[in-house]
């Protein structure tokens, strides 16, 4: 069975418009996407670090809401949403003083240092999920700078290890 060439060229035209939307439709519904995950984040980590007697702290630093400062007696410290591809690892390090403890928690673990794979991964796959409709919980990477008189052994990192 042959097509004839107008009917080879509405398919070709139709198919060019049913991509290209899609195309410009889901490139701004996946930036949607990863806003709204990282509000959703924020706003749970600030409501776990209220539950362990936390407050936000007007002096601390806050920049494009990745920075929480908060504050509980003479502990200070600040929480970094850092992204899981690694970006905020070394702004991490930077705003801490040479005494403050520095650490991230992934998973409800506890880290020296970022790990790499692991949050990229799950963070992509996350994403692919949300933009064909699956909600996958969200497992946010905290990036920890607190000052010495800050006792954060017995903080229970697993509330956070997997957010709705």
């Amino acid at each position: 069975m042959h097509a004839s060439a107008p009917l080879k060229f509405i398919f070709v035209v139709l198919l060019a418009l049913s991509v290209g939307g899609k195309v410009i439709a889901g490139n701004q519904s996946l930036r949607g996407v990863e806003q709204a995950m990282q509000n959703t984040e924020k706003g749970q980590v600030i409501a776990f670090l209220y539950r362990q007697g936390f407050q936000m702290d007007a002096t601390g630093i806050e920049m494009e809401d990745v920075f929480l400062p908060v504050v509980a007696g003479d502990c200070h410290l600040v929480a970094v949403l850092a992204a899981p591809q690694g970006w905020h690892r070394d702004i991490t390090h930077r705003v801490a003083l040479p005494e403050d403890q520095i650490f991230f928690v992934v998973g409800a673990k506890v880290y020296q240092d970022q790990p790499a794979w692991g949050p990229w991964i799950y963070h992509y796959w996350r994403v692919l999920n949300l933009y064909v409709g699956r909600k996958l919980l969200a497992r946010p990477v905290l990036g920890i700078v607190a000052t010495p008189e800050c006792d954060l052994r017995d903080m229970p990192w697993q509330e956070i290890a997997e957010l709705s």
